[in-house]
C-alpha cells in the first residue's frame, strides 16, 4: 500500500496529518481530551505524544517541529530511525486530508480507542468467567473506568463537532 493510500484509510494517520497543518492554538484545542495511547499504531502513538508536548509548549506541531522534538528528546535514535521518521512525517503531512476534517478524524480515533478498550474489558471478563472467584469476577465486570472515560471523551468530541464553524475549528478569527 502506498503512503497516500495509508493516509486515506488510516484515521490515526489522517488525524495527525490534519494536526500538522494547524497553528499551535488550534492544535491545542483539537488535542483537548486526547492521549497518546488513544492511538493503536506503533508510529502514530509516539507522534501524537510529541504533538501533545509541542502544543502544550505553544508550538505548532508541523513536521519539522515534530522531527526536531523527537531528536532533542532522544525518541528517534540512530540515523536510520531519523531518516525513516522524517519520511513518515513528510508523507503524512503531504497526503493529509484538509484540516477541516480534523474534528471528524478525532472522533473516529476516539471511537476506535473506545471499541478497543471495550473489547479488552470484555476479553478480561470472558477469560475469568469460567474459573475466577465469583467476587473477583464481579470486580472485573464492574471495572469499566477506562471504557467509561474513553466513552466520555469520544462523546465530547462527537458533540463538539456539532455547530462548530470552519473558522473556529481552524482557530482563525472570524
Amino acid at each position: 500500500m502506498s503512503a497516500a493510500t495509508d493516509a486515506l484509510t488510516d484515521p490515526e494517520r489522517g488525524f495527525l496529518g490534519c494536526l500538522m497543518q494547524l497553528p499551535a492554538a488550534a492544535a491545542r484545542r483539537l488535542l483537548a481530551g486526547m492521549r497518546a495511547d488513544d492511538m493503536a499504531g506503533a508510529v502514530t502513538a509516539p507522534v501524537l505524544r510529541l504533538a501533545i508536548e509541542l502544543a502544550a509548549a505553544d508550538t505548532a506541531p508541523a513536521p519539522v517541529a515534530l522531527y526536531a522534538h523527537a531528536i532533542t528528546t532522544g525518541r528517534a535514535p540512530g540515523r536510520q530511525r531519523r531518516e525513516w521518521l522524517s519520511g513518515w512525517l513528510i508523507d503524512t503531512y503531504r497526503d493529509a486530508p484538509p484540516p477541516a476534517l480534523a474534528d471528524h478524524l478525532k472522533t473516529a480515533v476516539l471511537e476506535a480507542a473506545w471499541r478497543r478498550a471495550l473489547l479488552a474489558h470484555t476479553q478480561r471478563v470472558q477469560d475469568a468467567a469460567e474459573t475466577a472467584d465469583v467476587d473477583r469476577l464481579h470486580e472485573l465486570a464492574d471495572d469499566t473506568d477506562v471504557v467509561d472515560e474513553l466513552w466520555q471523551r469520544y462523546h465530547a468530541a462527537r458533540a463538539g463537532q456539532v455547530g462548530t464553524s470552519l473558522t473556529a475549528r481552524l482557530g482563525v478569527a472570524a
